[in-house]
């Protein structure tokens, strides 16, 4: 077959630009440090390089997103859950001191106030928050467990659902017919009887709240059998505040203004083995640091608003609980919320409010004792025989209240011994949940960082060049790329003559 000089040029430049081209191929790929630059270069890499970018991309969300979030989150958290515990010790102690009395008299209004203040401490901690979301509040995260403000408790009255063990029924030790030393003057003129004091112990049921609504009341219970019975109370007023605690055999007292529920013995012996009591009442005033019904109960919430409507809003509580997951890796959650109904509860609160009333009460007693006795030389009635006769005769009667108070603040004390181990025992065991949680979320972020960077290595393995094979590939296509440059020149110049 005859070459001509057009077939070899052609097949020379053809050539050349083939090296031509392998070698900008290679320019490009040694200035990027990339495979490729668009997907059609090489569809399989492009696709491979997708997907490990996606993967990428999610486990850089995980380790540097969402684990560090939950960590933070059940961080706070046991750091308030701490707080609790550790104001739970602090109401431990004066625990130990009030069964045994040691507290001073000069003391105990300090000792009111502190257990007072504890009680709010523990309930505070409920409006912890973490990046503007409330830790204790189940999925409600924009809203504060406790009525923070006055603004927050505003127009608000709540018709509440407790449901309750009849376990809950306790006896209480209470002092009747108190020493007063106001009706001196009617009992020397006749128009008032004097009992002395007495000791009595009641059946009580205590309710989340105190200071609640006298109206929109009932009283259930369902027996064994699956029955269910009503019971009516009696509806105390303040007005018969000296006959709270003294309700007949077969009756039962509801005392709006401390939240108590006293049962006359007959009705404890039937309802002491029920299955559940169930309880319906309306409270319509809260104080600033309340608990909000909403996340311990049933309830329905009607709020009043500024033009005197009202906005009605049910709330059940879910017996699965309200759990915040967090993705943290592929398809692995984690909870990392505690609700706060598993680490603050109004048994706390009440058992805080009837030591301190118990502190009280004996407080109180002491300085009636202190007035009695200037009243023994007060010009009134120290030359009135009959009044000095009934002084000493209250005096006395004192001294036995005052022995009675403390006895039964003793015994107070002494069974909250108790009752606050075990709520601490159960704020402890929250906290050990949150432990475990916070060391499996440390495992978690190790694996995820150890994945990332399996991941990116697999990801430069698929589009990242080897700078030094790419500088050889690169050397080599230069040289063929001057060779063949040197030789197309040198055919290119010779003529047909040149063959003959």
């Amino acid at each position: 077959m005859r070459i001509t000089n057009q077939m070899v040029t052609s097949g020379s430049l053809r050539n050349m630009q083939k090296s031509m081209q392998k070698v900008s191929k290679l320019n490009e790929q040694s200035i990027t440090g990339k495979k490729i630059l668009t997907p059609s270069e090489d569809p399989v890499i492009a696709i491979r390089a997708l997907k490990l970018r996606t993967t990428c991309d999610k486990l850089t969300q995980y380790k540097e997103k969402n684990v560090k979030d939950a960590m933070n989150w059940v961080d706070t958290t046991q750091g308030s859950i701490r707080n609790i515990i550790g104001h739970l010790e602090d109401v431990y102690e004066y625990c130990t001191q009030g069964s045994t009395d040691t507290f001073y008299t000069d003391d105990r209004n300090k000792i009111v106030n502190e257990l007072k203040s504890l009680k709010q401490a523990i309930y505070d901690e409920g409006g912890t928050s973490y990046a503007g979301r409330y830790l204790f509040s189940g999925y409600k995260t924009e809203t504060n467990m406790i009525f923070q403000n006055q603004a927050a408790k505003e127009g608000l009255s709540y018709n509440i659902t407790q449901n309750i063990s009849p376990e809950s029924i306790k006896v209480k030790n209470v002092v009747l017919n108190g020493v007063t030393p106001e009706n001196l003057d009617g009992i020397l003129a006749g128009s008032s009887t004097y009992a002395s004091p007495r000791d009595k112990s009641v059946y009580r049921l205590q309710l989340a709240y105190g200071d609640l609504d006298s109206t929109e009341f009932s009283l259930k219970y369902t027996d064994a059998g699956g029955t269910e019975h009503s019971i009516t109370p009696t509806i105390m007023s303040t007005s018969q505040s000296a006959s709270y605690y003294d309700v007949p055999d077969n009756g039962v007292h509801y005392i709006p203004e401390t939240g108590e529920l006293i049962f006359g013995t007959d009705v404890y012996n039937s309802v002491k083995s029920a299955d559940q009591i169930t309880v319906d009442y309306k409270k319509s005033h809260f104080n600033v640091g309340d608990l909000r019904p909403e996340m311990y109960f049933d309830c329905k919430q009607t709020k009043t608003m500024s033009d005197g409507t009202e906005k009605v809003t049910d709330y059940t509580v879910s017996k699965e609980g309200q759990p915040i997951q967090y993705e943290v890796n592929f398809n692995q959650y984690v909870t990392v919320n505690t609700e706060g109904k598993d680490v603050i509860t109004h048994e706390m609160g009440n058992c805080i409010e009837d030591m301190a009333q118990a502190v009280q009460d004996v407080l109180d007693i002491e300085n009636i004792i202190k007035k009695l006795n200037n009243m023994l030389s007060d010009p009134q009635y120290k030359d009135n025989q009959s009044a000095v006769t009934q002084i000493n005769k209250m005096l006395e009667d004192a001294d036995v209240e005052l022995a009675l108070k403390r006895e039964n603040m003793q015994k107070l004390f002494g069974n909250n011994m108790t009752n606050f181990q075990n709520f601490m025992s159960d704020v402890s065991a929250v906290e050990a949940k949150g432990g475990t949680t916070y060391s499996k979320l440390e495992l978690i972020q190790k694996r995820v960082e150890e994945q990332l960077d399996d991941f990116d290595e697999l990801k430069s393995s698929n589009e990242d060049v080897e700078t030094e094979e790419i500088a050889i590939e690169l050397y080599q296509a230069e040289l063929a790329m001057d060779a063949a440059l040197a030789t197309t020149s040198s055919v290119i110049q010779k003529t047909l003559l040149d063959y003959l």
